[in-house]
């Protein structure tokens, strides 16, 4: 079965129905769900306040997400991985990315969550602009 990812603009996913999803097919083995959901911040690292970021992607992007999902759904005690990313222009307090781990036990669902995250940074093709008052700047200038 292929691991359950997307890229979504916004307003077309949402955290309640993908863990709904997500309850509605866990074995007797699942002891544990786990989430990370990436809000966009109001204030940049700078102290400005952001107007609103905007989130691109290249095609690969979903086929990226697959494979991160498939190499933990892979690992013992993991069940299942969904990994979702808005790719919009977002607001302060808007959802970005939502990440769920079903697994047999706490300790392997919370290792796994920042290992995603962090290869989703590293590895999808996905880049952001964030828009303050002052200026108009991309990912890789953002700390």
């Amino acid at each position: 079965m292929l691991p359950d990812v997307g890229i979504h603009r916004k307003g077309e996913v949402n955290l309640p129905n993908l863990f709904e999803k997500m309850r509605a097919s866990l074995g007797k083995e699942v002891g544990a769900i786990g989430c990370f959901v990436g809000v966009v911040r109001g204030i940049s690292a700078e102290g400005e306040p952001v107007k609103h970021l905007y989130y691109e992607n290249s095609e690969e992007a979903v086929e990226k997400l697959g494979e991160i999902a498939a190499d933990i759904e892979r690992r013992p005690g993991i069940s299942s991985v969904m990994i979702h990313h808005v790719v919009d222009e977002l607001s302060p307090g808007d959802d970005a990315i939502y990440v769920l781990v079903a697994g047999a036990r706490r300790a392997e669902v919370f290792r796994a969550l920042p290992e995603i995250m962090d290869r989703v940074k590293k590895e999808v093709p996905i880049w952001k602009e964030e828009v303050t008052e002052k200026k108009r700047r991309w990912g890789h200038e953002i700390h």
